[in-house]
């Protein structure tokens, strides 16, 4: 076995829990619509952490050309996974513990604390797609902080502007650049 392989089957099990936050959220949501105080804001970042978690995935598969992972790079990467499956338990409304579905509520209490953990990541993803081009050859690593350092920027607005337009503004330029992101480099997997 590869130690690609064996790596990443135990990040793609993280990776499927942190799915499930969103997509659980997302179903509650839709079974309880007609109780649901909707949010455009909490929707996009909703869906802006989703992307952010789809993009983030299928950047691993640049791993499978590095030949030995030691333990730095298996660090590194594991902080990706952690942090991604916090963002996307943080963005989620758990309805089942008593939570209102007032998700305007929702996003004006608990947006700064899933817009800090987005931030957090940003900063820890530059750093390591900057390593994983530098130590790595991972050329894609390096070109995306690029369309991270943007992505960044609209989150820290975001954060310190509790303005509608921001709030609204900030996750569809996350999303406009994820996916960007997904077109330039994986539009097709393949294998070396």
């Amino acid at each position: 076995m590869h130690p690609f392989d064996f790596i990443l089957l135990f990040f793609s099990f993280i990776y499927t829990v942190a799915l499930t936050h969103i997509l659980f959220a997302a179903t509650r949501m839709i079974r309880h619509r007609r109780q649901l105080v909707f949010s455009w804001a909490h929707a996009l970042w909703m869906g802006g952490v989703f992307l952010f978690l789809a993009v983030n995935w299928l950047s691993m598969w640049d791993l499978r050309t590095v030949a030995t992972f030691d333990l730095e790079v298996i660090t590194s990467n594991f902080i990706v996974v952690i942090g991604q499956y916090f963002i996307c338990a943080l963005v989620a409304p758990d309805f089942e513990d008593g939570e209102s579905y007032d998700l305007e509520s929702f996003h004006r209490r608990e947006r700064r604390t899933y817009q800090g953990a987005f931030i957090v990541m940003m900063v820890a993803g530059v750093v390591i797609n900057f390593e994983g081009a530098s130590r790595y050859g991972i050329a894609a690593w390096g070109q995306q902080n690029l369309l991270a350092i943007p992505m960044m920027a609209a989150a820290l607005a975001a954060f310190f502007i509790d303005r509608r337009w921001v709030q609204i503004g900030a996750p569809l330029v996350m999303i406009g650049l994820l996916i960007v992101d997904a077109v330039i480099y994986y539009p097709v997997l393949k294998s070396v």
